[in-house]
């Protein structure tokens, strides 16, 4: 569908920014092998009818690390698998650039190192839960693409919200929307659009994944760039304590 709409509308190419992830399909189609890799990214450029995506993320949606357990030669031996099969697929035109997806911090230093020890294309970028490992960004400078903090309560207004792990959605606080409202409103604002002017605040982090079932939704939800700049420091404080334990460090 996506493919259909890029190629009727005739947009140029460079005005526009496309990703894909590489590791989903059935059982036999699933992994982060050099076949899967390959395989699976002219898969979906086939479907986008693209010559090539801007950024392809390898992995699962964050959660624990498809890594663990694993021996630690063999666990370093597939890691370097994926960064060659990445450098490839650069190399080869594609994709621009390569980022890490549900992997462990570590194994997401292990792979920067592998392709630097090697002189392979390095991850730019992380599919990440909020907020995203500091170190990731600090060390090495990997941007973030994470999503909005809260999802929805029964009869409360919709919220973007990824599709976290057990794991994760465990972790985080059951915050009802009422608690932001009355921030929300001194700002002028939805409660839909602070969050995602948070989440976009967060250290660390380049996009924010939004999701919209309408048109209006969506210019809604993008409106929440015209919020960052009332967000100083006594608000973002103000905010933080509402958010609890998922604020970012």
């Amino acid at each position: 569908m996506l493919g259909k709409i890029l190629r009727s509308k005739g947009w140029r190419r460079s005005s526009y920014v496309v990703t894909t992830r590489v590791f989903w399909g059935g059982q036999a189609d699933r992994g982060l092998s050099r076949k899967h890799v390959l395989e699976g990214l002219r898969g979906s450029l086939q479907r986008l009818q693209l010559d090539y995506v801007d950024v392809v993320f390898a992995g699962p949606r964050p959660g624990p690390a498809h890594t663990e357990g694993l021996d630690p030669t063999l666990r370093l031996l597939r890691l370097e698998e994926l960064v060659r099969a990445m450098s490839d697929v650069i190399d080869q035109g594609l994709a621009l650039y390569w980022g890490t997806a549900g992997g462990a911090p570590g194994d997401v230093m292990d792979a920067y190192a592998v392709a630097r020890q090697f002189n392979l294309v390095a991850p730019v970028c992380q599919w990440a839960e909020l907020p995203p490992e500091p170190r990731l960004f600090r060390q090495i400078g990997l941007g973030a693409v994470t999503w909005s903090p809260l999802a929805p309560g029964p009869e409360e207004e919709p919220l973007p919200h990824g599709r976290p792990t057990a794991k994760a959605a465990g972790r985080r606080r059951a915050l009802k929307v009422g608690e932001l409202q009355p921030l929300a409103q001194r700002l002028g604002c939805s409660v839909c659009q602070l969050v995602i002017a948070w989440s976009l605040r967060a250290e660390g982090v380049s996009s924010v994944l939004v999701g919209a079932e309408t048109p209006r939704l969506l210019r809604e939800q993008l409106h929440a760039l015209q919020v960052l700049p009332q967000l100083g420091p006594s608000t973002l404080q103000e905010l933080e304590t509402l958010l609890g334990e998922v604020a970012p460090p």
